[in-house]
């Protein structure tokens, strides 16, 4: 659907914009931030691009981890949007030539209405960075799963803000993770086990108390997505 501009919007910490689509708990793409100058450079129009928030001043020196205050709201900046075919409709090959100019992804960390002629103005609260590129983003977040907890892999591609696409090489990344790196984490969408990727994944849950019940994960040892990334502030 075509983006609809407002005069105001409201926040939820941990969710993302009420009533907008990208909503959603665990995600790390829940607001899109653009600038002006972007869009004037490659003639578009407030909405091209998708962005939830337009700034007059640019972004593209922002840092992940960094936290900005728009009105009552702070977003934790998490890493910039990729091109996706999606900008192909505006112009051919488009995608290619933005490059990571497209805009900020965020999280909410604090709730509150932000409005036309805010000011948006970045905080001294800083969080962990995320790496740029989804296979460092896979390895971030499968260290911090503790043990005794799995994640199925389409939470994985939520937390990590992959497309599904990536569901083809999260065994690529699997196979070529560092020692020690708990991938034995990481179950099948079904909560069956990976077995063909890692043999002895039975025995490495068993060994962190994890049960299961017909050859799959029970419930109650999944990962909560309110704990996928970090929300409160530091």
């Amino acid at each position: 659907m075509p983006v609809q501009a407002q005069q105001e919007l409201v926040l939820t910490q941990g969710w993302g914009i009420q009533a907008d689509a990208s909503a959603q708990v665990g995600s790390p793409r829940q607001i899109l931030i653009a600038d002006r100058a972007t869009l004037k450079q490659f003639d578009l129009q407030p909405g091209d691009l998708r962005e939830n928030i337009l700034l007059d001043g640019r972004v593209a020196k922002w840092q992940s981890g960094q936290v900005l205050q728009v009105g009552q709201a702070l977003i934790r900046l998490t890493f910039l949007c990729e091109p996706c075919a999606y900008l192909n409709t505006l112009q051919p090959g488009f995608a290619k030539h933005l490059k990571t100019q497209r805009g900020w992804l965020g999280m909410v960390v604090q709730s509150g209405a932000i409005a036309v002629g805010d000011r948006a103005s970045l905080t001294s609260y800083q969080f962990p960075a995320l790496p740029d590129d989804p296979r460092g983003r896979f390895y971030e977040f499968v260290a911090r799963i503790p043990a005794g907890r799995v994640v199925s892999t389409k939470d994985v591609i939520l937390a990590i803000g992959a497309t599904p696409s990536h569901y083809r090489v999260i065994p690529n990344f699997i196979q070529h993770a560092l020692i020690g790196l708990p991938v034995h984490r990481v179950v099948a969408i079904d909560g069956s086990l990976l077995l063909k990727h890692l043999p002895n994944q039975a025995q490495q849950l068993a060994d962190e108390g994890v049960n299961l019940h017909e050859g799959k994960v029970c419930a109650q040892a999944y990962l909560p997505r309110e704990q996928f990334h970090a929300t409160e502030l530091p």
